[in-house]
């Protein structure tokens, strides 16, 4: 078994590609579930700030947040986003949890939410082309009028890697598609999320 797993290994080939912007990088053959670590942190710390990064306005824009509508209640565009970095059905159930939470005076301005990551871990496989990652942050919210407040949030993510999509776009693709592209550029996705237990 290990002279067949090391002759795999040993036909992997390295090679080097040219960039849009000139430069070149290696790249080595990998299996496809293969994701690299620093991936997944960051497609976890992008989630964490999406879900939870609150301003009242359209990500990359000053126009207002109108919201996005689950189940008679409604929760930021940009926790929306993060729902389509989930499992399907995991990242709707989890918004309808997160309408509960969000109070409507954020879409005037009056609340604004933030979150800082105190730690992120390095990712645990836990079986092929899935992995455990623990976060340890604080969600700070600024209420007009009121003050602050900072809630912990400390959670164990189960990350698993999916296809990846198809690239480039078409030229006509819609601000949708373009959207869904690049929150699951990395073929991730969040199966689970669980309280955090050191």
């Amino acid at each position: 078994m290990n002279t067949v797993s090391l002759r795999a290994l040993s036909q992997r080939k390295v090679t080097f590609v040219q960039l849009k912007d000139g430069t070149a990088a290696r790249i080595a053959e990998q299996d496809e579930l293969y994701r690299e670590p620093k991936i997944i942190q960051n497609f976890v710390s992008s989630w964490v700030n999406l879900t939870w990064a609150w301003s009242g306005k359209i990500p990359g824009t000053n126009d207002p947040d109108p919201g996005i509508k689950v189940k008679g209640s409604q929760v930021p565009k940009t926790a929306w986003m993060g729902s389509l970095m989930m499992e399907s059905e995991f990242g709707k159930a989890s918004l309808v949890e997160l309408a509960k939470l969000v109070p409507n005076t954020i879409y005037s301005g009056k609340i604004r939410s933030g979150v800082y990551i105190s730690h992120i871990s390095e990712p645990r496989e836990i079986k092929r082309g899935v992995w455990e990652i623990d976060v340890i942050a604080t969600r700070v919210v600024l209420e007009q009028g009121i003050g602050e407040s900072r809630e912990q949030f400390n959670r164990t993510f189960t990350v698993k890697a999916v296809e990846i999509p198809k690239s480039p776009l078409k030229e006509n693709a819609n601000e949708l598609e373009k959207t869904i592209h690049s929150l699951r550029a990395a073929g991730l996705e969040i199966s689970r999320i669980v309280e955090f237990k050191p």
